[in-house]
């Protein structure tokens, strides 16, 4: 299927350039061929590549291994902490919902916090498997990495303070990386967005989340290749964590790990079954701060993870990892062409934003669509309700999202090329 999708994707982009070629030439002659050539390939054709290899890709879904009936395993869940005060009961009140027969201990390693978690955490009743470690301020890294030194269970689960997770969540995401092969370090849960209703910047990242998210790792679990195994909610074999030596200290320590993980030759996969709800951004500021510390997370992998020079990364992860070298590119194609497009709109040149480039919207569409379907087959498979979404905000999603974020997320990309100061 990898085959078939890259070869369905290049026939397309080969098309897409013949039908592009005037195009190109009229924007050359006010702009030049450098930036006609730019902006063209990284709006329309990169873009449209990507669209018609996910689509492919989602299109036929991937055979399930059968699942064996085994003994549910026991597992320690590292929650780091840091000013949880407001959010943590919910949290360790769904752990103690899980239908999961396996034992469950419990790591909370408290970042030093200065709002009063520590002292809450004291007042909650934990069974005899939790622990509460005490740490000075140090990131959330070096939290999860003494929270590892304790775990004595064959897996490990992490999850953030503010993660509240579905009743079925342990059990589905234990059962798709203990029945996988056995080349599999990691499987990354599915995450959803829990204060959707906040504010318009939550309820467009609760479109990202169920489309956009659900949908890139959907297609990167089909082939083994989960990109991010985010710290939010993913599960791993704990000997191979510590034979990695853990979490890096840096700003993107889940994207690292992954990352370094599959230099070594091992897969990770995606359990779209196993839910778990997390808060995101409220206001756009701290919305663009997340994501500027994403993107810089994306930079420290290429640059801590022997990506480029590892004989064991297998081909699949090294093209999806290597396709993420065009998102500056297409970043700073954002913030140039809506712009500029807009201005030789409103003069009444459609130029840059006529009928060629609003190609890309329709594809768009499409590949949401069956997206949205594959969504809504998981949810009733595990008898799950989401409420319903904003219909501007999706609008404003499929036409402004990327643009909106592009600014933060080139920012996030030139901060960790010149090693400017990290923070948790």
């Amino acid at each position: 299927m990898f085959l078939i999708s890259i070869m369905f994707a290049l026939v397309c982009l080969i098309c897409s350039i013949f039908i592009n070629i005037n195009w190109i030439n009229d924007i050359a002659c006010y702009f030049g061929y450098f930036l006609a050539i730019y902006l063209v390939t990284f709006i329309a054709l990169i873009p449209g590549f990507n669209y018609v290899f996910s689509f492919i890709s989602l299109l036929f879904k991937k055979k399930e291994n059968k699942s064996c009936t085994k003994k549910e395993e026991d597992v320690t869940i590292l929650i780091p902490v840091y000013n949880a005060k407001e959010s943590i009961r919910d949290t360790l009140e769904s752990i103690q919902r899980q239908k999961y027969s396996g034992n469950i201990c419990i790591n909370i390693i408290d970042d030093g916090s200065t709002d009063g978690t520590l002292e809450l955490l004291k007042t909650i009743p934990l069974n005899s498997n939790s622990k509460i470690i005490k740490l000075e301020h140090n990131g959330k890294a070096t939290a999860l990495n003494e929270g590892l030194k304790n775990v004595k269970t064959d897996y490990t689960i992490t999850i953030d303070g503010d993660t509240v997770l579905h009743p079925l969540a342990v059990r589905n995401i234990m059962k798709k990386l203990t029945n996988s092969d056995k080349k599999t370090a990691a499987t990354a849960g599915c995450l959803f967005v829990k204060n959707a209703k906040k504010s318009f910047i939550t309820k467009l990242q609760e479109w990202d989340y169920t489309l956009g998210i659900f949908g890139v790792k959907l297609l990167q679990g089909n082939y083994n290749s989960t990109l991010v195994a985010q710290g939010a909610f993913s599960a791993y074999k704990t000997k191979l964590l510590k034979e990695i030596g853990g979490w890096k200290n840096c700003v993107g320590e889940d994207i690292v790990l992954t990352w370094q993980l599959l230099s070594k030759g091992y897969e990770t996969n995606f359990a779209k079954n196993a839910i778990a709800y997390t808060e995101v951004p409220e206001k756009f500021r701290s919305l663009g701060k997340q994501r500027k510390r994403w993107a810089r997370g994306m930079i420290e992998a290429f640059k801590k993870a022997p990506v480029f020079s590892s004989k064991k990364l297998c081909a699949k992860s090294r093209f999806l990892m290597f396709f993420n070298l065009f998102f500056p590119f297409i970043d700073l194609a954002l913030l140039i062409f809506v712009p500029l497009g807009l201005i030789l709109l409103a003069l009444g040149n459609p130029l840059l934003i006529g009928w060629i480039s609003l190609l890309v919207i329709p594809f768009e569409l499409l590949l949401c669509l069956l997206i949205e379907i594959r969504r809504k087959n998981m949810l009733k498979e595990i008898d799950c309700k989401l409420e319903r979404r904003s219909i501007l905000a999706f609008i404003v999603y499929v036409l402004l999202y990327s643009f909106i974020l592009a600014p933060y997320c080139l920012m996030g990309y030139v901060s960790e090329l010149v090693n400017r100061k990290k923070e948790w």
